[in-house]
């Protein structure tokens, strides 16, 4: 298919509108663009998740996912989880036990021991 103009958003900042050509593979999956006039070195390698729209008409959008990283202070990492303090003062103990685990019980009161162990330090070094 023949695609007139796509316009690329890098960030916020910078717009640019490219000439050039799409294709779809067999079923849908990958997107490919190629410009009429390739310049190598033109634009930075972009690599984002997120989702690819494609309208009734033919214009083909990318929607950037936003990922949101935890930025809560690690106390304890755990053999299956762990132990941090949160932006709002909370302390948070996450334990994830896959499926095939033989003793979850155990492996939750052993985690929360260490755990326990562990926030204690962390409060006595923060009383400090």
């Amino acid at each position: 298919m023949k695609v007139n103009n796509i316009q690329v958003n890098i960030g916020e900042v910078h717009a640019q509108t490219i000439s050039g050509s799409g294709c779809f593979s067999g079923s849908a999956n990958s997107f490919t663009f190629h410009p009429d006039c390739p310049k190598p070195g033109t634009f930075k390698r972009y690599r984002k998740q997120g989702s690819g729209i494609r309208t009734s008409d033919g214009t083909f959008e990318f929607v950037e996912r936003n990922t949101v990283r935890s930025r809560a202070e690690v106390i304890k990492m755990l053999s299956h989880g762990r132990l941090t303090k949160t932006l709002t003062g909370e302390y948070l103990l996450t334990i994830r036990i896959p499926v095939w685990e033989e003793r979850p019980a155990s492996v939750i009161a052993e985690d929360a021991m260490v755990a326990m162990d562990a926030l204690q330090a962390y409060i006595w070094e923060e009383a400090a």
